[in-house]
């Protein structure tokens, strides 16, 4: 008998909220390319602080041809012929740093769209028309008072979206903060998967304040209302899930704590990782708290200096969502340390107000000076 039931090719790989070219992206449309164009840079201006990309065509002329895709960021121009201008894999890799994508909507379409309210544009939106799949906002131009009737017949609920004005810059400032710029859910990943060779026996059930390393951090997560997971191998979930703690097993291993970073990605790819190893005894919620504060999220990441050599220490801190790709990048590479991951890319890096908490325990001697 031939089974009927599918085959299943590939694993269990969790795919992140991308539309056509990123995880946040809104085309705009209604008016010309250059008002949208000038549209952008005053949204860039409202929020220096991000990196806000933006898709154009490469204009010939001052029509509305074009050949080929241009890519914005801050520091890069990126050219594509036309015939690579559809590739979705190729403009989301690109664009993976961005916080929000703008896209010019005569061109090209995107999962969100805000139209601007140019009567003279009218011809051109109502062929458009299939696009309007997810309208977000409207934005009245100089002069208007009330929404166009073309665009009520167009967009039946508009009475039901944000209707800004063109010269309103705290308006727009606050929806696209609401909507399109606020940070990524937060998730905590306590790493617990090392063999604990150099110590002897397991640093996660280690008692340093009365109860197991890996509860005690369980315990904290909890008070810090944050949906927590422990990263182990395969042969330790069980245990784990019997002292009630979700885990998340090593999707790649034999790759020490960054295996477990990019095992969390791999699970939830759209959150950002608070991440402590279960070998820092002396974190506690005064440390946790310092760092969620000091959280950025237009960086990869954001951690603390070390107090011992002076650099990034990987194993206590956020990791956005954007760094997923940087850590498959370097991963490609040949490299597994998450250390290097954070001191070649845009890390936030904060010196420690208690730097003594930030001690490592990875030998019985460790253990001896610690003064807990």
């Amino acid at each position: 008998m031939i089974s009927k039931e599918k085959h299943k090719k590939h694993g269990n790989i969790s795919r992140a909220s991308y539309g056509t070219f990123g995880r946040n992206e809104m085309a705009i449309l209604g008016t010309t390319c250059e008002e949208v164009e000038q549209f952008v840079f005053r949204i860039r201006s409202l929020f220096d602080d991000k990196e806000i990309a933006f898709v154009d065509a490469d204009h010939k002329d001052e029509s509305d041809s074009y050949n080929g895709l241009h890519l914005q960021t801050k520091g890069n121009h990126i050219q594509f012929s036309e015939s690579s201008s559809n590739n979705p894999f190729a403009n989301r890799i690109h664009l993976s740093q961005a916080d929000l994508v703008l896209v010019n909507g005569n061109h090209f379409e995107a999962q969100n769209q805000l139209i601007i309210c140019n009567p003279k544009r009218e011809e051109s939106l109502r062929k458009r028309a299939s696009q309007l799949t997810n309208v977000r906002a409207l934005v009245l131009t100089e002069g208007q008072d009330e929404v166009p009737s073309y665009i009520k017949e167009l967009i039946p609920f508009y009475h039901q979206l944000p209707i800004l004005t063109s010269s309103d810059e705290n308006a727009i400032r606050e929806f696209f903060q609401k909507e399109y710029c606020k940070a990524a859910p937060l998730k905590a990943l306590m790493l617990a998967g090392g063999k604990s060779t150099r110590m002897g026996s397991d640093k996660a059930v280690l008692k340093h304040h009365s109860q197991e390393q890996f509860l005690h951090l369980k315990k904290m997560m909890d008070e810090l209302c944050v949906e927590n997971y422990v990263s182990c191998r395969e042969e330790q979930a069980v245990f784990y899930k019997e002292n009630g703690c979700d885990v998340i097993t090593d999707a790649v291993s034999n790759l020490g704590p960054l295996g477990g970073i990019i095992s969390a990605f791999m699970k939830f790819p759209d959150a950002a990782w608070l991440v402590v190893a279960c070998d820092i005894p002396l974190v506690d919620l005064e440390v946790l708290n310092e760092l969620i504060a000091a959280r950025c999220t237009t960086n990869t990441a954001t951690c603390f200096k070390s107090p011992y050599d002076g650099l990034p220490e990987p194993l206590i801190g956020i990791w956005e969502p954007k760094s997923y790709m940087r850590i498959m990048e370097f991963m490609a590479l040949g490299y597994d340390c998450p250390r290097k991951v954070l001191i070649n890319t845009n890390a936030k890096i904060i010196k420690p107000s208690a730097p003594h908490k930030l001690a490592n325990v990875n030998t019985p001697q460790d253990l001896n000076d610690l003064k807990l």
